[in-house]
This record gives C-alpha cells, sequence and structure tokens, in this order.
C-alpha cells in the first residue's frame, strides 16, 4: 500500500470494481510511515503519466501520510492489513494468492507493488550485529551528543546525517563514509545541503572510504590513505534496499 498500490486501488474503487488491496503491516504506506520524522517526500512519478485518483503532491512525511489515509478512507477503498501474500499460481483470469494466515483469495488480476524500500542492505562487517547498529531512523531529534556514522551514499543517508546535524544544539557529531568520491546516486539538493554542512564545519564525510569492523564505541574504516579508527556511539546504515 505505497504510493502505487495506493493508486491502483483508489483507481478501481473509483471505477466501480471488485478489488482488495492487500498490506501486510497494520497501517497505509509502512515505508513511507518508518522514514525519519518531518523528511519531505516527493512521490509523484517522474517516468510515468500519473493517473491517479490519491494526491501524490510532494511534502512533509506526516502531511502526506494524513492526506492519503483520508483520501483512501473517503474513496471506499478496500483494505486487508497484517495480510502479507506468500505465494501467487493460476493463470491470467483466475490467480490464487496465499495468504499468511493460511487463506487464499481469487482473482481475475493482480497488481505487484512491493518496491524494494521494505528491505534493507545489511551490514555484513565483523560487529553488524552489535545492539547500536540501526537500519532505520525516525526522530533525528531523539540523539543528543552522540558520535553517529551513517553508512550509505544516497539520499536516505545523507537526510538522515543532515537531519542529526540539523539543531546544533544537539551536538550530534555525524561521519558520513562514502564509497565513491562523489555523491552520484543522490539528488543535487540533497548534495548540496551536504556540502554546505561540511563546509561549515558540521559534519565530516570520508570520500572513497568503507567500513571494516565495529567495536563497542569505534568503528574502524578503510579509507584512501589507510585504516582509521572512529568514535562511535551509534550507527546508521542506510545502504539502498536489496530486491
Amino acid at each position: 500500500s505505497g504510493p502505487a498500490g495506493l493508486s491502483a486501488a483508489a483507481r478501481a474503487a473509483e471505477r466501480g470494481m471488485d478489488h482488495v488491496l492487500l498490506e501486510k503491516t497494520d497501517r497505509l504506506s509502512d515505508t513511507i510511515f518508518r522514514y525519519q520524522r518531518g523528511k519531505h517526500i516527493m512521490a509523484t512519478p517522474t517516468q510515468l503519466v500519473l493517473r491517479s485518483d490519491i494526491d501524490f503532491d510532494a511534502g512533509r512525511r506526516e502531511t502526506i501520510l494524513d492526506r492519503w489515509n483520508a483520501q483512501i478512507a473517503g474513496a471506499d477503498v478496500t483494505v486487508r492489513y497484517n495480510a502479507e501474500a506468500t505465494a501467487i499460481t493460476g493463470q491470467k483470469g483466475d490467480f490464487h494468492i496465499a495468504l499468511a494466515d493460511g487463506e487464499t483469495l481469487r482473482a481475475e488480476t493482480v497488481v505487484l507493488a512491493i518496491g524494494t524500500q521494505g528491505n534493507p542492505n545489511r551490514l555484513t562487517i565483523p560487529g553488524a550485529e552489535m545492539p547500536h547498529v540501526q537500519y532505520s531512523l525516525d526522530d533525528p531529534t531523539a540523539y543528543v551528543d552522540e558520535h553517529i556514522v551513517v553508512v550509505g551514499g544516497g539520499d536516505a543517508g545523507i537526510e538522515n546525517a543532515l537531519g542529526l546535524i540539523a539543531d546544533a544544539a544537539q551536538g550530534n557529531a555525524v561521519t558520513l563514509p562514502n564509497k565513491s568520491l562523489d555523491f552520484a546516486r543522490a539528488k543535487e539538493a540533497n548534495v548540496k545541503a551536504l556540502m554546505q554542512a561540511k563546509d561549515a564545519g558540521r559534519i565530516t564525510i570520508l570520500p572513497g572510504s568503507s567500513p571494516q569492523s565495529l567495536a563497542p564505541g569505534y568503528m574502524t574504516v578503510e579509507t584512501p590513505e589507510g585504516s582509521t579508527t572512529l568514535r562511535c556511539d551509534r550507527v546508521i546504515a542506510r545502504m539502498g534496499s536489496a530486491p
């Protein structure tokens, strides 16, 4: 029930089609719900024509989620929560969808809108299983006076890093190692904001670097100049998603 699933289900409801939107969690758009608070969401497609009865204007995470919840309720979309699909069998016009609770649904057509962001890539370095390693960031304002390493040079990693140092009064020291020498995968606005934070001395960037191991309070990073040890109270890994 992310943007694509919401759009398809709302379109089916508007046309009076028999439909059901399956969501494996207990809320709509769980991936966006788990984004950090206040995150700017750009949900409008850039490569496809938008054919939807749901609004997809950019905005803050909280505003967008509230809007979608209200519009889905008002559009009489049939949603099944805690309904995880485990298998799809059958053929065109007669599909069988098995759910985790043992129920089987039948459908003429199946729209797969499962995305990839619900399965974050995980660190595979020694020490990655320690409790101070996390793969999401809900509220950046909850962290105070910590040495934090953010792993991931895409938009999610950059936005997490910027959120953690947005309020100087929090006193966080944030380091961002990046395998590449640039941030080619990230949006221009995010890279610009990151460079401004770096130039202001508010964040440390280690280009061409990758984590090697973790120990309580420390991370060893391989840089072009050799290995270095970073003070590390917390690791936030945002390295994209597995398919």
